[in-house]
């Protein structure tokens, strides 16, 4: 059949395509009227693309916020949060909702899997490339059971996402503090053991690098001072005379000195005036061998004062040398005695710092665990709407006149097939394969 056949078949059988489109279409808009109204009703959370973790400082990828979106859509329709939803609003509970699920085939699960199905079945959830907003709603017959649905599954949905974020950190906390334990355990048998060497031992092993030379050092240097000290003394006493330094540079000496001299001066005026027996000639006399005897007992005295000087600088440069070996000794004994115990010492630092870090790691994930912030705000939170979305009466009447006018078509074909027609010349010359001769139009008889 061609296309103008079609068409004569179309306006020969008009009347019974369009009783069925009219038909259909009433049918629809009459059914839309009698079923029970539906109310959607819509909550909205946005994400935080600029979400830092106080805890960890990680902050979310940009080029990941995608495919984080569609993570959180999953995590809205997965079967764990409708459960929730269903503890939340008590469904299982509901007379009505039982005897439902009474009516159910034996493989429908316990209750609560099938309102958490039927709950799914009904529940929408929208992303969008250009925002970070994730919008989703529920369908019902009463607009506020849909918004009391709605905002269970926003509730929800805030409960599962927080519990996945502080549940791993939860897990991560309990093991560090089974570890923890451990940890201090093998450090408090490291610190044991290199308490009892040093108690052996009687030495205390700290890592003090170069302080632990520098008594060493103050002794070496007073020992040299000293040696010095004592070469000069001992150079003085070797030395010492009448003319020596530290006789001449004595105040006394020098006192007696002058006083004898001006006393020797007197007695030789006096030898040459007066006779040897003469009262001021033997005054004089007495006077000068008087100063000649204390001149004599003070440079012995200082004579005296520099040998001890030599002896105490001598003794005192002996016992800086005997403080010198034993302070080496002591320090090779102490190095010694470190190197000994320097796998305890380092055992001790590395579980130290074990259980340091183990610590911060046990801080971070316990501090986690019990942090009540996500990713996540709630934009909107749904509330019961004004009208229904469906159904639809024009739109009903709108696809049940397409049906209507589709089920014409293929009726009018059909009846077409079954009581074929000829009507058109080309047909009649198409059937009987006859040329044609010639044309007779039929005309109504008032027009004769």
């Amino acid at each position: 059949m061609d296309l103008q056949g079609f068409l004569l078949v179309l306006r020969a059988r008009w009347l019974l395509i369009a009783a069925l489109t009219l038909l259909a279409a009433g049918a629809a808009g009459i059914t839309a009227k009698l079923l029970p109204k539906h109310y959607m009703a819509s909550a909205s959370v946005v994400i935080n693309s600029q979400y830092v973790n106080p805890v960890t400082g990680a902050q979310m990828q940009g080029m990941l916020l995608p495919a984080y979106l569609n993570t959180q859509a999953m995590i809205l329709t997965n079967r764990t949060t409708a459960l929730k939803v269903v503890d939340m609003l008590h469904l299982a509970d509901d007379p009505a909702q039982q005897a439902l699920y009474a009516a159910q085939p034996k493989n429908a699960g316990t209750i609560q899997e099938w309102l958490a199905q039927q709950l799914l079945s009904k529940f929408k959830v929208n992303t969008s490339d250009r925002d970070n907003i994730i919008s989703f709603s529920y369908t019902a017959q009463d607009p506020a059971q849909a918004a009391r649905v709605t905002n269970a599954f926003l509730d929800a949905y805030v409960q599962t996402n927080l519990a996945l974020k502080t549940g791993p950190a939860q897990h991560t906390a309990q093991w560090y503090a089974g570890q923890l334990k451990t940890m201090q355990a093998q450090l408090e048998q490291a610190q044991n053991k290199l308490v009892a060497y040093q108690k052996k031992h009687g030495v205390i092993l700290t890592d003090q690098g170069v302080q632990a030379t520098l008594p060493l050092q103050a002794l070496v240097t007073q020992q040299a001072l000293a040696a010095a000290q004592n070469y000069g003394d001992l150079s003085k006493a070797q030395h010492l005379g009448e003319h020596n330094a530290n006789v001449m540079n004595d105040p006394v000496v020098q006192a007696l000195k002058t006083s004898l001299a001006q006393a020797q001066a007197k007695l030789s005026q006096l030898a040459q005036t007066e006779g040897a027996n003469n009262p001021q000639y033997l005054s004089a006399q007495a006077e000068v061998s008087s100063l000649q005897q204390r001149l004599n007992q003070q440079i012995a005295s200082v004579q005296s004062a520099v040998q001890n000087a030599a002896q105490v600088s001598q003794q005192s440069m002996s016992e800086l040398q005997s403080a010198v070996r034993a302070q080496q000794q002591r320090l090779m004994t102490d190095n010694t005695l470190k190197a000994e115990g320097q796998f305890l010492v380092q055992q001790v630092a590395n579980a130290q710092r074990i259980y340091d870090a183990t610590l911060r790691s046990y801080q971070d994930s316990e501090l986690q665990s019990k942090s009540d912030q996500t990713d996540m705000s709630v934009l909107s939170r749904a509330v019961a709407p004004m009208a229904p979305v469906g159904p639809r009466a024009l739109i009903s009447v709108a696809l049940g006149g397409a049906l209507g006018l589709i089920l014409g078509l293929s009726l009018a074909l059909l009846l077409e097939q079954l009581q074929r027609k000829v009507r058109s010349v080309q047909e009649v010359i198409d059937l009987t394969g006859a040329p044609l001769l010639g044309l007779v139009q039929m005309r109504p008889l008032l027009l004769r």
